[in-house]
């Protein structure tokens, strides 16, 4: 009789023994945690740490801690701590850029026109305006005139006449000259010293009227 019981607690050990490995092994497979080899075959004698694929435990804690770094960039944007200032500089930086690239050459600034240039240019529209007015007038002959007109130029460029003559001496000519002059002078730029400063100085401008 003691044997009969000896031989049933020793199966039922050995039973228990085989459930609890046949759950574990259960519990391996269904969660993945198993090498995948296809060839091997697992007995209920086989020790299980050596079948356990530990990649996948070393990959856990990547994930977590990439989960985390984006929990936490997520939380930093939500509470408002990114830093504004600093936005707002990488802003205007690319806005400078786009506005003017690297390497890019500045406009060329109109160039300076010379006395002589702007006067040239004012007396031909002069001459153009009075042919009609003065030119067809019986008081100016058939003639080439030699004009000679003399000015100031002061510290911003303002031109004031101080006198007009004319070769040969037509009275009328001059005066009809003179007093468009005076009326609207051309507008030069300031005449520097040697100091860099503007002064006034005196001048004088030649040109010619011709009737035909």
């Amino acid at each position: 009789m003691i044997c009969v019981m000896k031989k049933a607690i020793l199966f039922l050990l050995l039973a228990y023994s085989f459930g609890a490995k046949a759950q574990t092994l259960k519990e391996l497979l269904y969660s993945g945690k198993l090498k995948k080899d296809s060839t091997s075959v697992i007995r209920s004698t086989d020790d299980l740490k050596s079948k356990i694929d530990t990649s996948q435990k070393k990959a856990e804690p990547e994930k977590a801690t990439m989960a985390a770094t984006t929990g936490d960039s997520s939380v930093k944007a939500a509470n408002g701590t990114i830093d504004s200032a600093t936005v707002s500089a990488e802003a205007k930086d690319s806005a400078a850029t786009a506005t003017n690239p690297v390497g890019a050459t500045p406009a060329a600034s109109a160039p300076v026109k010379s006395p002589n240039k702007v006067w040239k240019e004012y007396t031909d529209s002069l001459i153009s305006s009075m042919k009609t007015d003065v030119l067809a007038s019986k008081k100016v002959k058939k003639e080439t005139y030699f004009l000679t007109v003399n000015y100031e130029i002061d510290t911003d460029g303002s031109v004031s006449i101080t006198n007009v003559t004319a070769s040969p001496e037509n009275d009328y000519l001059q005066e009809q000259v003179k007093q468009r002059l005076l009326l609207s002078p051309p507008q030069l730029n300031p005449i520097l010293d040697s100091t860099n400063k503007p002064h006034k100085v005196k001048r004088r401008y030649n040109f010619t009227i011709t009737k035909e």
